[in-house]
């Protein structure tokens, strides 16, 4: 699987926007090496990096699943920090 196209993924949770980024140490690698967690910011384009994750996963869904499970986390953790 090649990964020339370093695109991340947003999420949406709870009306939250979240993006997913993640690193790769080949481009033919099966796993990315690390993920962020990125959350928007409140200029377009910007954001702040809410989580950072490290590898080992077995596959790159693996990887995604577990930061879509951070990302849903952090943003939990700041509705309840709201209330």
């Amino acid at each position: 699987m090649s990964h020339n196209l370093d695109i991340p993924i947003t999420h949406v949770y709870r009306g939250h926007t979240i993006f997913l980024k993640f690193d790769w140490a080949h481009p033919n690698n099966l796993a990315p090496e690390s993920a962020k967690v990125i959350q928007a910011g409140a200029i377009n384009g910007m954001g702040e990096i809410a989580a950072e994750l490290v590898g080992p996963w077995a596959d790159y869904h693996s990887a995604v699943e577990e930061a879509i499970a951070a990302a849903e986390r952090w943003i939990d953790s700041q509705l309840s920090e709201a209330d």
